[in-house]
């Protein structure tokens, strides 16, 4: 289960964003939007799947208790005692509510209302809810839905248009909404982290699989800006081209958002490091090896950022690959600037683990 709850996280993202960019490209008018075809048959899959992959963590926490009691005892107390529980509850009342209003083709407001309640559910049952109930749930449950937003319209644009059609339209209502949803990102994720652990304690964090899965996130979304960046600004040159598809491009940097979608996913499984159990006794510090594999670290660590010569490199090498990204676009290589995206990320990772001294705490 350890391994199905990341993937199943990883599915529900990319199945919410589906939904939500459909639901956000019908408020809007033929004439400012690509021609897109989505058919219902996958919108109906994806609810459904939506209710069957957010039932993992559910049933992990339910194989969590002891094996002598019933299976149907021990779910019915998760799903009526625990947040995760009744948060798959709603969830699976809104979406087979949701379902029928699709399937039945219902008003586009009413499936904007179950929709946004299957999200605030997703609010309901996450991590920072847990330690701040209202903060955590607004601020997950505006998060969520800020993300799905921005990726769901380009999923659908990039991936399921049937051509380039009023582009400079669609760039004009896009570029604006895209930039007040990162804007809202930023807000709530600083929100969240600082709700689950202390500011202070960041660099701390990254002795902790939890701190540094979110340091990946983190360094993902600076290639993801530089996309943004040409998809918005840059990609204007599609009127005057007839010859540039900038669809390839915003494939592009759907990539990038799927392994921000990847590191998310995985943070979910992992307990936040206010639930971290430290056994002292193990004094010895983690090697090399175990710090940068993200391996449990089970002693109490205090981390100096202290640069070297290899992490300067590192570091300085990442930043080369941000500039390839481009250097890409100007010789028209989405394929490439893609793959200096992931660069980027795991050499700037490498390059800040290296920058770290560590210290075990003994008590």
């Amino acid at each position: 289960m350890n391994v199905l709850a990341p993937i199943a996280d990883f599915g529900n993202y990319i199945l919410f964003s589906l939904l939500v960019g459909h639901v956000v490209l019908q408020f809007v008018s033929e004439s400012k939007k690509p021609a897109i075809h989505l058919p219902k048959s996958l919108l109906l899959i994806c609810i459904l799947g939506i209710i069957v992959l957010t039932f993992v963590p559910v049933l992990t926490v339910i194989l969590f208790f002891d094996q002598s009691a019933g299976f149907i005892s021990k779910a019915a107390s998760v799903l009526t005692s625990f947040q995760i529980g009744q948060a798959w509850l709603f969830i699976t009342l809104f979406g087979i509510f949701l379902w029928l209003t699709v399937y039945l083709e219902r008003s586009k407001y009413l499936q904007a209302f179950w929709l946004v309640l299957m999200i605030i559910a997703i609010g309901y049952g996450s991590h920072v809810s847990s330690k701040s109930f209202v903060v955590g749930i607004f601020s997950h449950t505006t998060h969520f839905l800020m993300v799905t937003i921005w990726v769901g319209v380009l999923l659908l644009v990039s991936f399921f248009s049937k051509n380039k059609e009023n582009w400079s339209d669609f760039l004009q209502w896009f570029t604006p909404l895209a930039v007040v949803c990162l804007v809202n990102i930023f807000a709530t994720g600083f929100v969240i982290m600082f709700t689950i652990d202390e500011p202070t304690e960041y660099l701390n964090g990254w002795a902790t699989q939890y701190g540094r899965m979110l340091l990946f996130k983190h360094i993902s979304i600076i290639p993801i800006i530089m996309f943004a960046i040409i998809n918005g600004i840059l990609s204007k040159r599609v009127s005057t081209s007839t010859e540039y598809d900038p669809r390839t491009w915003l494939k592009a940097e759907c990539v990038i958002l799927l392994l921000v979608f990847y590191f998310t996913a995985v943070l979910g499984t992992i307990s936040p490091p206010y639930e971290m159990v430290y056994q002292v006794k193990m004094a010895d510090p983690p090697t090399w090896m175990e710090w940068l594999l993200a391996k449990d670290i089970l002693v109490p660590i205090e981390i100096e950022f202290a640069p070297t010569l290899l992490s300067v490199l590192l570091i300085t090498s990442a930043l080369l690959f941000l500039l390839l990204i481009i250097i890409s676009y100007k010789k028209m290589s989405p394929i490439f600037a893609t793959v200096f995206g992931g660069c980027f990320i795991f050499t700037l990772y490498l390059g800040l683990m290296f920058s770290c001294v560590l210290y075990p705490i003994i008590y």
